[in-house]
């Protein structure tokens, strides 16, 4: 695979940070109306099965285009692709702002997911072409960095315009951010390498997809999303019910899990470069999150110790992030990387688009702890199908 060495460490860092504030965007705009979930629901009247509905729609038009995309970056080039769909998402999450009914909301938010769909195959091209080898675990560390203060920033942001303005002004402008930026992306092309000397034909990349290690790796991204999304997107309803805290401090309880998730993947980052031994971080490390969220379930901790729970395993989540981008860069042959990325990424957003729907049949039906011990069974699984993988390689 050909890496980018010797650029200027400016230009590298230049790129890092256009990349990373992309994918912060991209995860802004899919958890973009979790804290807004109670006025959207009582504004819109619908039920949290119909607003899992609407994560669920986000999520599977990134999963249907998302490897489509990855033919594209590998064949024809990673900036425009990115450009195009960071703008689609973020004017369609802007436009979520003035809709008038919940179909629109729906319709419209599917078509954010479907310029989301250009994020993960694009930006590993870009990060992988732009970046030293032997700095590109650090590289992927901010760009998950970044996709992690995306998931955290709107329980601040959002919650804080919600209350200056109304639920529908804060969508509009958290959406006109990412047009701004995409008008941005378009002078800073030159600083964004793509590889392009690595470029296959089209059907190169699609055998790829066909690999034992590749379709491990993209039934462990559903397993791990699985569990995320539950925790994120339905904390306002299953906290208050088992800790007896307000929606607004549920909402700040769970800033500590997503922003302790951040601060891990930069940590995680360092451990990258440092080990080949990828596939132990992710079991050491899923092993105490999923004890940790089975103990979260028994709603026996006092608030304080909660929080300190939530930190832990967010920190611990966090800390596998670069290893598993590297574990898929390592099994993608050359000019097939942004394939390989976009459809091992498609799991991740399946898991996102069909889990909410079990997660909102227990909200409904008032099952708060069964959604929390949901999500660890979720992290069981991946910590099997880890070890599966790695008993079949020797």
């Amino acid at each position: 695979m050909s890496i980018a060495g010797g650029a200027p460490l400016g230009r590298e860092i230049r790129a890092i940070s256009l990349i990373g504030f992309g994918h912060f965007l991209s995860h802004f705009y899919m958890f973009g109306l979790v804290p807004l979930t109670i006025p959207i629901v009582s504004d819109l009247d619908i039920s949290a099965v119909e607003l899992a509905l609407i994560y669920g729609a986000f999520n599977i038009a990134t999963a249907l285009l998302q490897t489509p995309m990855g033919l594209l970056v590998d064949r024809f080039g990673a900036r425009r692709v990115l450009i195009g769909g960071l703008f689609v998402t973020s004017a369609c999450f802007s436009l979520c702002g003035i809709t008038s009914s919940y179909w629109e909301l729906l319709a419209l938010y599917t078509l954010a997911g479907a310029g989301n769909s250009v994020f993960h195959p694009a930006d590993f091209v870009i990060l992988t072409a732009s970046v030293d080898e032997s700095r590109q675990g650090k590289a992927y560390s901010m760009h998950s960095f970044g996709g992690a203060l995306g998931i955290g920033a709107p329980l601040i942001i959002m919650t804080l315009l919600w209350n200056l303005t109304n639920w529908r002004t804060a969508v509009v402008i958290a959406g006109a951010v990412g047009i701004t930026l995409s008008l941005i992306f378009i002078f800073y092309t030159d600083t964004l390498s793509e590889d392009a000397k690595t470029k296959q034909k089209p059907e190169a990349p699609i055998r790829s997809i066909l690999s034992r290690g590749v379709i491990l790796l993209f039934l462990f991204y559903i397993l791990t999303s699985s569990t995320n999304i539950g925790l994120t997107l339905f904390a306002p309803f299953y906290l208050p019910a088992l800790y007896q805290v307000s929606v607004e401090q549920a909402n700040y309880i769970l800033s500590f899990l997503v922003f302790s998730n951040a601060i891990g993947t930069l940590v995680g980052g360092w451990l990258a470069d440092k080990t080949s031994r990828h596939d132990l971080v992710l079991v050491v490390s899923f092993s105490i999150y999923a004890a940790l969220l089975a103990l979260i379930g028994t709603a026996w901790l006092p608030v304080f110790l909660l929080i300190g729970a939530f930190t832990l395993g967010g920190f611990l989540r966090g800390l596998v992030n670069p290893s598993r981008d590297i574990m898929v860069r390592e099994i993608a042959p050359a000019g097939a990387l942004g394939t390989i990325f976009a459809f091992v990424s498609t799991g991740f957003n399946i898991g996102q688009g069909a889990a909410p729907i079990a997660y909102g049949a227990l909200v409904d039906a008032n099952l708060a702890n069964e959604v929390v011990y949901l999500s660890a069974t979720f992290m069981v699984a991946s910590i099997f199908l880890l070890l599966f993988s790695r008993t079949q390689r020797t």
